[in-house]
Order: structure tokens, then sequence, then C-alpha cells
């Protein structure tokens, strides 16, 4: 994925955003209590509660669930929809076992080729119809028509059949069969990470006969505790319990009667409402300076929430373009910068740590292999600069977005750090929107860029094969922005990709370090981190590991 708006850079999970537009205010305080407790009147009604969040502006991407891809739109996946598979509503190692969803976990057979799921019993949409694995092979099908053009596709072409549909040439997978409660996935090859990819929002099913293009008023979302009862596009979202939500089979979630949601709030403005008990909380990321001092502030022990992020920010350098077709260049690269004063300027130790490795510390079977030094070696990078034959000066432009705090920060102490070693960098910059088109056409011959990327479930392989394997480049859409593409590298990824467990892990991991330590096709920066805040109205906070905080555990106090 790639950090907000954008879940994959390009197509991810999180980027660090801000708001651009001023937040709306609230006419008076009453208009829209932080936690609305309404009491019963005289007639007896039941008490109702309500939560109160934020967005910034351009924080939705989608409500179809078969296009939504944003950061912020799969946090709210948890409160809208049940995939077919999911994880616990749990922070650390517990949040990334996969579990059942609206099926329970899958038989395997075939050597890894079949996976047999069993819809769970007694599921229901708000219309009264039942979820059935006819309902989800429908929903399959959808995904991978032409009319919806689903980022899904790209995770899912190895269910056997889903490319004649994807192509137009059929109208249902084949791969797939459907029998009263039990579907059936036939894959082409075996891949080990098949159940995690079947956790992401795109597999929530939607009623039979909808629409194959896009449906974005929110009327899809109709499998998890909540549902969309109103959406103004830029104004605000509303969601109310969904009344047909089988809590005994997909557990109990969602603590309060209405969520209200307002788009387009200023980063800025949100956490001085949030300390004022003016809002619940922000569903993206607020200002490292307020954020460090928060961290800090004894009165809201209880309330701000530090927690790693399953992502990477790195500098790549285009593998095809000179001087950074010279694998010593870019391991000159590599020794330097200095990713502790990178690291300053993003914001410092509550914003992240420093990595000079693909993969992130969540990641499982994660080593830490030191490979580059922190603050750099000046001397090791000209012997390299020395060593690999170009001529100095070198003249380069390093790209990167305007639209978010921190990227051309990052972006100006590396045009420094690489004017030390006789490199003359130029930067150039744009909204995430531009710049993203710009990177991923390869045509473009970028020479280098800054960008993040966020894992959409956790698992090596949603790092290895966007973003480094040779096999998968494309003209366009690529998000192999280094257009690395080693043979050696690429028979690795290969060989890992149907393992399973501790062996799956550790090839992964291996291949990271051998990868940046031989071939550096990047010169990664940090692994951001997330603050969270909530009002002193809220209790029950868990931060999970694959999509952030949880609001379907908090709970008025």
């Amino acid at each position: 994925m790639t950090e907000t708006p954008v879940r994959k850079e390009g197509h991810t999970m999180a980027r660090p955003t801000q708001a651009v537009r001023p937040p709306r205010l609230m006419a008076t305080a009453a208009l829209v209590a932080v936690l609305a407790v309404v009491v019963g009147t005289a007639h007896g009604r039941a008490a109702t509660t309500s939560a109160h969040f934020a967005v910034p502006s351009g924080s939705i991407d989608h409500l179809d669930p078969g296009l939504w891809y944003f950061a912020s739109t799969w946090k709210l996946s948890l409160a809208t929809c049940t995939p077919l598979l999911t994880y616990p509503d749990a922070s650390g190692a517990a949040g990334k076992v996969v579990i059942g969803g609206i099926a329970s976990v899958p038989k395997v057979s075939d050597g890894g080729k079949t996976y047999t799921f069993q819809i769970k019993p007694g599921l229901k949409f708000p219309n009264g119809k039942p979820i059935d694995a006819a309902v989800e092979k429908a929903t399959f099908d959808r995904l991978f028509g032409k009319k919806l053009a689903s980022p899904a596709v790209g995770f899912f072409n190895v269910i056997a059949g889903s490319q004649a549909v994807a192509d137009g040439k059929a109208k249902s997978v084949s791969g797939i069969t459907a029998k009263g409660n039990t579907l059936t996935f036939h894959l082409t090859s075996p891949v080990g990470s098949f159940e995690k990819r079947m956790t992401v929002p795109w597999t929530c099913p939607v009623p039979t006969g909808s629409p194959a293009g896009a449906v974005e008023n929110g009327s899809l979302l109709v499998s998890g505790p909540y549902v969309v009862s109103k959406y103004v596009p830029s104004r605000t979202l509303v969601l109310t319990k969904n009344p047909a939500y089988n809590a005994k089979e997909l557990g109990d979630r969602g603590h309060f009667d209405t969520i209200n949601i307002d788009i387009g709030v200023d980063a800025s403005q949100a956490e001085l409402q949030i300390k004022a008990g003016q809002l619940d909380s922000y569903l993206d990321r607020l200002p490292a300076a307020s954020v460090n001092q928060d961290l800090t502030d004894p009165s809201l022990k209880g309330r701000v929430f530090l927690n790693p992020t399953p992502s990477v920010t790195y500098l790549w350098m285009n593998n095809t373009v000179a001087p950074f077709n010279n694998v010593k260049v870019r391991q000159a690269v590599n020794y330097a910068i200095n990713r502790n004063a990178i690291l300053r300027v993003w914001g410092g130790r509550s914003q992240g740590q420093i990595t000079d490795q693909i993969l992130p510390p969540t990641m499982g079977g994660f080593v830490d292999a030191q490979i580059y030094p922190a603050n750099g070696d000046l001397t090791k990078a000209k012997a390299l600069i020395k060593a690999s034959g170009i001529k100095l000066p070198v003249t380069t432009t390093l790209r990167t977005r305007s639209d978010a705090p921190g990227f051309l920060e990052m972006a100006q102490v590396v045009q420094s750090e690489l004017k030390a070693i006789g490199f003359n960098v130029s930067i150039k910059s744009a909204p995430d929107s531009v710049n993203g088109g710009i990177i991923s056409t390869t045509a473009s011959k970028v020479p280098m860029g800054i960008n993040n990327w966020t894992q959409d479930y956790p698992d090596g392989d949603d790092f290895f094969l966007p973003l480094l394997d040779g096999q998968k480049i494309t003209p366009t859409n690529n998000n192999n922005y280094a257009s690395f593409n080693n043979a050696s590298v690429n028979a690795r990824i290969n060989s890992a990709v149907p393992l399973l467990g501790k062996a799956r892990d550790a090839a992964w991991e291996a291949l990271d370090v051998s990868t940046m330590r031989n071939f550096a096709p990047w010169a990664p920066l940090n692994n951001p981190t997330w603050v969270d805040l909530i009002s002193s109205h809220l209790t029950g906070y868990v931060y999970t590991p694959v999509y952030g905080m949880d609001i379907t555990t908090l709970r008025p106090k």
C-alpha cells in the first residue's frame, strides 16, 4: 500500500498526508457532540451513542468495496464490511493471525492449488437475502470485470480463469465454484500468501446483481457492523448500525449506534479539537510537531498512542538510467546519505526509525542487518564512486510529492549529502496525483525519487512482487520505480512465492538483506510510525498491525 491518500503510492497503504482545505467549524458545540450520548425521553426511548471522527480532504477515494485503496478507506472497511478472511481486533503479533471472516479458514489441497472455504451460516444482507458462496463468487466475477477496473485484479490473477474475465473474454471466473455455502478456488500455481490476500477488503461480499461499474454512494457496504446511512462527498459520512450484522458468527464489533465523520478537516485543527473535547479522533496522520508534544504531555496519558507501521520510505534509483545503472554508484549513495539527518526532517523519533532494508521490522522473520552506517560514511562513498569509473560531476533529478509534509524536506537533505560525492541533484515535485503518474511510466526514465510503500497484507511478497520483481515491470502504472530487473533476484522471488510459515519468512528476509547488500536498488530511509490521539470520552483503543486504529473496538467511557 502507500500512505494516504493512496494505499499504494502510485496506486498505498499509508502515506503522510495533510489536508489542504480549512476545517468546517461546528455551528455550535451542541450541534454535534463529540461523543453524543442522547438520553432516553419520557416515552422510554433507549439511550443512543455516537462517535465523531474527522479526515482530511481527499481521504475517501471510493466507497465501492471493489475499488477502494486509500489507507483511510481501508481503515473504514473494518466497520463497514467483512472480507472473506480477516484478522482479530488485536494489537501486536495476535493482530496478524489470519482468521475467518465471511468464511472459515479454508482447507488447502492439491499441493496448495485448491482452497475450499465454508461460508459461515446465517449471514444476511440488510435486505434479508443470504450471504452464501454464490454471492462471493459473483463478487469476484465483478472484481475482474472490465467495467469496474478494480486494483484487486493483480492480487488475484493467480486464480484460474480470472484473466479471461479481466480481458473481457469470459463473464465468470472458471477457477471459482460455488455450491451452497462451499466456495472453492483453483489456482494456476501455489501461492503461500493466498490466505492473506483473501483478507483484503476487496473480498467483502456485495449483493448479487450489483452494477458492474462503480457504485460510490456506499450502498454496497452491507456486510460489516455498520452501514452507510449518509454520504456527501467532501463533506460528511455517517455510519449507523447494520441491523443484519451477525455478531454471533462475525464477532461483537462496533459499540456506537452512529459514527459521524467530517471530511475536509485540517490535521492541526483536528489535533486541537480532540484535546478540547470537540472531536473523538482523527483517522489520518496528525502533525509531527503537535504529536511530539502530546507524547510527553502527562494530561494525555492513556489517550495518545505511538505505534509502528508496516511501511518503508525509500530513495529509489532507476537501474536503467546512468549513473544508477552502476551498482557501485547505488551502493555509494547508500553510504553517502545520513539516515538520522533525514529522519530529523521527517519529524524525529516519534515519526519513525531509520532503516537500510526493504522489509519493515513488523514483518515476520525480520532481522536488523545494519548493512549501511546510520550516519553515512563519506570516505567509503567516495571510494565506491571512484571504483565505479563514472565521470564527475553528475547532474541528475530527484522527484517526489509536494502535497504531504516531510517528502520535500527529505529530498533536500539527500540533495545536500549527494553534493559531497559530486552529484548535482535538482528536485522536482508535484502533487502525488501528478507525480505518481510520471514516475510509474517507465518511458519517463526518472533517475531517482522518494516514495513510501505500506503493506496490503503482512507478507514479504507484498513488497518484492510489486516493487522489485523485474518480471512485473509494466509500461504504465508500474510500481517498480527503480526498474530493477535482476535475474537472480527474480529467481529467488519465484522460489519464495509458494513457501509457507517460517521458511517463507526466512526466504523473504534473506532476499531482503542480499538484495540491499549486493544490488542496492534503493536507499531505504525510514519506517514511519503512527500516532493516534483520542478524546477523553473514549476507551477500548486497539491499534491493529494491518489497518491501524480499529474504530470497531472503541466505546464510550
